[in-house]
């Protein structure tokens, strides 16, 4: 190079154009950041916004629970519905003259000075034994028709009565029918048991024949005619003792239509359910079978005067006593109970995820709110649709492995963080354990619900102490 100094005379060189306007970047602008406040009320707006297909899940399992109802009524039809035993009944005939009505059609041929023929009014008068005793051994069964089953059983019922037969006073004109008098049992349905029944006074079998006209609605009844000759002495005491086999489903019952009724029950059935007008004086259950006895009465007198319908005046007034066989695990019960608390987990994952944002710095989209939210939604439909072939307990294992897996895998890949994949997962499955705690418990599910919340919240209020809400 020369060092000669540059001429200050010469012309200084022209200065580069500068860049057309249209060439220039555009300047960056940063995005609108909502504060913590804001965040939250986008949370808690998506949070009710995803109640909208829980409640839509919520529908589907009412629907399958109803069509379960339709299944397991059209099994007790095809073999037995619950049934409710009535054990033997006095039924004396009675007719009472009534005078003819004015303006009345004469019957043909009348002429005058004819009598005209008398009319009747008919009814019974209904005598309950002093002391009633049923002894049932129930055989109990599932049936299934496709994903749903019903229980029903097979029954054998032996009776044993002892009734007084009274001085009954009529009312005056009224005519007792003693040699129309007959014993009555039945129950609910006998299509199965009118070749079994069996009924025998003083040690003598008695006949049985269809009382169909007892017009009785929700039962069946068998006639066994006495066969008298006239009134019998005042205070006969007609011993009796006989035996039904029924089939039925769900539940067994007897009408304590006696002063003092005593029903013993007992099957091979681990979950009964005592139900009626009174419990069991004793029962005892156990893991594979129960035994119940009940002791009632009518509290009412033995002598009933009825009208012509008399076995509807007698029969659906006396409140019966019984067990019902319930499943060990209600699977719709249980998946209707778990779902209610979808709107709790929603809330505590998503409160998850909001302290990881405020105490880790992690970002965490809108969008992701709402998949994981999806995922945790999903989980009572899940329940239901495994729970029918599987039963609840193992479709629970299978859904909680599921939404655990499927959510904990989508947190770590949102907070490509694995610690917090790893608490997040161990805060769901906790959640998850505490459900099937809070199911499983009958009479504290509400004391450990609400101390759990309770704790949670305090869990919360300590780790967001120190957070300032105005802060973007």
């Amino acid at each position: 190079m020369s060092d000669i100094p540059p001429d200050p005379a010469a012309p200084l060189p022209a200065p580069a154009e500068a860049p057309p306007a249209a060439a220039r970047p555009a300047p960056v602008r940063s995005p609108m950041r909502l504060n913590r406040a804001g965040k939250l009320a986008l949370v808690g707006g998506l949070l009710l916004l995803l109640l909208v297909p829980h409640l839509m899940i919520e529908g589907v399992i009412a629907e399958r629970e109803s069509y379960g109802e339709q299944v397991r009524d059209g099994i007790a039809r095809a073999w037995g519905p619950e049934q409710s035993v009535l054990g033997p009944v006095l039924i004396v005939p009675t007719r009472t003259p009534v005078p003819p009505m004015a303006g009345e059609p004469l019957p043909p041929r009348w002429q005058a000075g004819d009598t005209l023929p008398p009319r009747w009014q008919t009814g019974a008068v209904a005598v309950l034994p002093g002391r009633l005793r049923a002894d049932a051994r129930l055989a109990p069964e599932r049936r299934r028709r496709g994903l749903f089953e019903a229980v029903i059983y097979g029954a054998e019922v032996r009776l044993e009565a002892e009734l007084a037969v009274p001085a009954i006073v009529a009312e005056p004109g009224t005519e007792l029918r003693w040699r129309e008098a007959f014993l009555v049992t039945g129950a609910t349905d006998l299509r199965s048991a009118t070749a079994e029944a069996r009924l025998a006074l003083d040690g003598r079998d008695m006949v049985a024949r269809d009382a169909a006209d007892a017009r009785c609605i929700g039962s069946d009844l068998l006639r066994w005619d006495l066969g008298l000759d006239g009134p019998p002495e005042p205070g006969r005491v007609l011993a009796l003792s006989g035996s039904l086999a029924l089939r039925g489903t769900g539940s067994f019952n007897l009408l304590p239509l006696a002063r003092r009724a005593e029903l013993a029950v007992a099957a091979p059935w681990a979950t009964p359910s005592f139900t009626g007008s009174g419990l069991p004086v004793r029962s005892d259950v156990s893991e594979t079978a129960f035994s119940a006895n009940w002791s009632e009465g009518t509290g009412q007198p033995l002598v009933r005067h009825l009208g012509s319908s008399w076995c509807q005046e007698l029969v659906p007034a006396t409140p019966a006593v019984g067990v019902a066989l319930l499943e060990a695990v209600p699977t719709y019960r249980m998946v209707t109970r778990a779902s209610k608390y979808a709107a709790m987990f929603l809330a505590l994952t998503f409160l998850t995820y909001v302290l990881f944002e405020l105490v880790a710095g992690v970002r965490i989209h809108l969008v992701q709110y709402g998949l994981l939210g999806l995922s945790v939604v999903l989980f009572p439909l899940l329940l239901l649709a495994f729970g029918e072939p599987l039963g609840f307990a193992a479709a629970y294992a299978v859904s909680t492995a599921a939404v655990l897996g499927q959510a904990s895998a989508y947190t770590a890949a949102v907070t490509r963080r694995p610690r917090l994949a790893g608490l997040f997962a161990g805060v769901l499955a906790g959640m998850f354990g505490f459900l099937y705690v809070v199911l499983s418990l009958e009479a504290y599910a509400l004391l450990a619900g609400t101390v759990a919340i309770f704790a949670a919240l305090s869990v919360v209020m300590a780790v967001t102490r120190r957070i300032d809400w105005s802060a973007s």
